[in-house]
């Protein structure tokens, strides 16, 4: 399955969390349709991506989105909806006793993933996939 990973990029950025996340993806044998996730911090100035159209597509066009929900993320709210309005699973991972936006918790159709410690996203995330 191609697997969109949406992870907050600017603040609440937490990179071991995402790389976490995305080696569950790659070990349930799924790939990763959104792999600069992983990487370095876009510039937003003079870049020749449009990174709006290039996420959107991207997780639209894929099978799941799984989606760090853990702090708030307006980017990543966007690509639920994206995903969301495509039909997609959508699979929410976040810490337990976490306040998540009440669009989330109503939102039809979606699959939450809750972990107490950080160590634990690998294995839960392995296993839902």
């Amino acid at each position: 399955m191609k697997v969109y990973l949406s992870v907050p990029m600017i603040a609440n950025r937490e990179l071991q969390r995402a790389k976490d996340m995305a080696r569950a993806i790659a070990d349930a044998g799924h790939s990763i349709t959104s792999p600069w996730v992983l990487g370095p911090i876009e510039k937003r100035d003079g870049s020749p991506v449009n990174i709006f159209r290039r996420d959107m597509e991207a997780a639209e066009a894929s099978d799941v989105l799984v989606a760090d929900v853990t702090d708030p993320s307006v980017g990543v709210g966007m690509e639920i909806m994206a995903a969301h309005k495509a039909g997609k699973r959508i699979i929410l991972v976040t810490k337990k006793g976490k306040v998540i936006s009440g669009m989330l918790v109503h939102m039809d159709g979606k699959e939450f993933v809750e972990y107490d410690s950080e160590e634990e996203i690998y294995p839960i995330l392995l296993r839902a996939l």
